[in-house]
């Protein structure tokens, strides 16, 4: 020290030599990349590839960048349907009106049977793993999108201690049956024949709510004929009764956050390779489903309710 200040006149350490930390370089370029092209995408997403590509800068070293350096993380983008005007009101009021129902009727969730329809085919479920979004703090972003894909199409029902179904959408060839359209008059058939025997069989028909979303064949005036002889207006959850299943609400159907996603989880374990297959998976698969598990998933609405009515009836997957 005292050799330093003699050489120097002082005890600062000497301005360092040689090329600055690789690292360092990267880091400030990626945070001039990342802001970049956050500002030009709707969402303000960011994604390490991306920067990556632009830079020219590996991969990797970008990724270590964004962790170890800006001290970023990846987060998923939430895929949700479009809430049109008038949406987040009928939302709201629905779960106003299901918290009174709930107050007046220790019974009236547990009478309440989910019921919605999906298609499965050979390749999966979307796998959106890699759809990723590198920022500092969860940005909450949803992507709004269409419904679904298409191939084995079913319906499945299902209370808090059982489930009925699941039933295939299907036509008769020469070949053997082939996944059919699910029109109302098909839908009213799988109605008359299968589900309200099956319910009837449970004996579950004379307490039944039955729920069903407003897709177009569920509102055939075949079907709610059926629905009104079979539960009575008070007791179909639905368009054209006299309460509704507010429009764009998966949220609130354990069908849609719950059982699609278990079931597409567990049926591809072995790889179907025909559609027999896959059919035969399913069905097994909803037959080991305890009243645990379904009591578990129709009790979880209560919170989404508790949530939707604090988020003003908007979307609310993103904060769970």
């Amino acid at each position: 020290m005292i050799s330093k200040f003699e050489a120097t006149g002082c005890l600062d350490d000497r301005p360092r030599s040689g090329r600055p930390s690789t690292r360092r370089n990267a880091a400030e370029t990626v945070k001039d990349e990342m802001e970049t092209v956050a500002g030009s995408s709707m969402h303000g997403e960011v994604s390490a590839r991306a920067v990556a590509r632009r830079t020219g800068i590996p991969y990797t070293t970008v990724w270590l960048a964004l962790r170890r350096t800006l001290r970023c993380y990846p987060y998923k983008i939430h895929r949700h349907h479009e809430l049109l005007h008038g949406d987040s009101m009928n939302r709201r009021a629905f779960v106003v009106w299901a918290f009174q129902k709930m107050a007046e009727d220790d019974d009236w969730l547990s009478n309440l049977l989910w019921t919605d329809e999906a298609h499965f085919t050979l390749r999966g479920s979307v796998n959106t793993h890699n759809c990723r979004i590198w920022a500092t703090e969860n940005p909450r972003t949803v992507v709004e999108t269409p419904l679904h894909d298409e191939k084995v199409t079913i319906w499945v029902g299902f209370t808090t201690s059982s489930v009925i179904g699941p039933f295939f959408f299907e036509k008769m060839r020469d070949s053997g049956f082939v996944t059919a359209t699910m029109t109302g008059e098909r839908y009213a058939d799988m109605l008359q024949n299968r589900i309200i025997p099956s319910l009837a069989d449970k004996h579950l028909l004379e307490r039944t709510i039955f729920m069903q979303d407003g897709a177009p064949p569920h509102i055939a005036r075949r079907v709610k004929d059926l629905l009104r002889r079979s539960f009575s207006d008070d007791r179909v959850l639905s368009r054209h009764f006299h309460h509704a299943w507010p429009p764009m609400s998966p949220d609130l159907s354990p069908c849609d956050y719950w059982l699609w996603g278990y079931l597409k989880s567990q049926v591809y374990r072995d790889r179907p390779t025909s559609l027999g297959m896959l059919k035969d998976n399913i069905r097994l698969q909803c037959l080991t489903i305890t009243p645990d598990m379904l009591y578990s998933a129709v009790h979880n609405i209560i919170p989404r309710l508790q949530l939707l009515l604090r988020n003003d009836g908007e979307h609310i997957e993103h904060f769970l």
